[in-house]
């Protein structure tokens, strides 16, 4: 059984079920080489969701956030 296709933004979180948005999260993390974006069992990322973020959109953010932008000290 495959997952529902999401669509990049949600009109509502209660459009579709925290446990589908969470799955296609957690395999869209996967398939881009980014599982460590997947937090721990009981820490899900629920702010994405209630904030009407599709998965994509939440992984994007989070993988956004991490990158290093260097120091800001203008060194390169």
């Amino acid at each position: 059984m495959g997952v529902a296709h999401i669509p990049n933004r949600m009109a509502s979180p209660a459009q579709i079920p925290y446990s589908t948005w969470l799955a296609e999260f957690t395999r869209l993390a996967f398939e881009q080489d980014a599982s460590w974006l997947v937090p721990p069992h009981g820490a899900d990322p629920l702010s994405g969701y209630a904030a009407g973020l599709s998965p994509q959109e939440e992984l994007s953010a989070l993988k956004d956030m991490s990158e290093w932008r260097g120091c800001g000290c203008g060194g390169g």
